[in-house]
């Protein structure tokens, strides 16, 4: 049951590589209020359960034997949010990059590249270990992780269609895929390991929910954004209700 429902979930992610081509296409005002539903979603996932997560794993490993050798315990605990702000770093330098990319060169570009297919490698390697912690977490990350690639995409496809069309969301559907029979192979995927994915994807994330899926003040619609934020905190806070049960 596990790996039937990574693949599902994992195909969900993959096809939205494909859909955001055409969600590009639609006119301006349905895009906005997509955008500003999934903006919402996305911010209610990285704060009510994303970063919660990272505080949780970040006093655990403080507390393993041996970490006070290291460093000493507020040190272990910020790891994590370390980790998520060199996913930050990384998501924006190199997005600058990309956009002055006639400056930037084929470097930039192939960088660019590699990082949008570690992101999708590293959804599919955690989504298992999620998914065995509790179902309804790894659909509500499929949904909120499946928004985020649809919006991200859209962007990317009406900035770049060529570049996105032959080369990018193979490229990311490849990366799907690998990152889950990597998972798979190498089953199950240990804390540490875990936490530290989970970490650098959160970074990622909430660049791109501030950057990218809210759209500028003047054209979200906040009756949207106010349906996805309060639709995806129910859903989490249901799912840990009942996880706590």
């Amino acid at each position: 049951m596990l790996w039937i429902s990574s693949i599902l979930c994992v195909t969900a992610i993959a096809s939205a590589h494909w859909l955001a081509g055409k969600v590009a296409t639609r006119p301006d005002r349905e895009q906005m209020r997509w955008a500003s539903f999934g903006g919402g979603a996305g911010m209610a996932y990285v704060f009510v359960h994303l970063l919660p997560e990272l505080a949780s794993h970040g006093q655990a490993l403080s507390l393993a034997p041996g970490m006070e050798s290291f460093a000493p315990s507020p040190i272990t605990e910020a790891l994590l949010f370390l980790i998520a702000l060199a996913g930050i770093m990384v998501t924006y330098s190199l997005d600058v990059l990309a956009t002055h990319e006639r400056k930037a060169g084929s470097i930039a570009r192939s960088l660019h590249t590699l990082n949008f297919a570690a992101i999708s490698y590293l959804y599919a390697y955690s989504l298992p270990s999620l998914i065995s912690t509790g179902l309804a977490y790894g659909i509500l990350f499929t949904i909120a992780i499946s928004a985020h690639v649809l919006l991200a995409d859209r962007t990317m496809d009406a900035r770049h269609p060529a570049i996105y069309r032959t080369r990018m969301r193979w490229v990311g559907t490849a990366a799907l895929v690998l990152g889950l029979l990597h998972a798979a192979l190498l089953h199950p995927v240990d804390d540490l390991h875990l936490a530290i994915a989970t970490a650098f994807l959160g970074g990622g994330l909430l660049m791109a929910v501030f950057r990218e899926e809210l759209p500028a003040i003047d054209r979200a619609r906040l009756g949207w954004f106010v349906a996805g934020t309060a639709s995806m905190t129910s859903l989490l806070l249901l799912a840990l209700t009942h996880a706590t049960h």
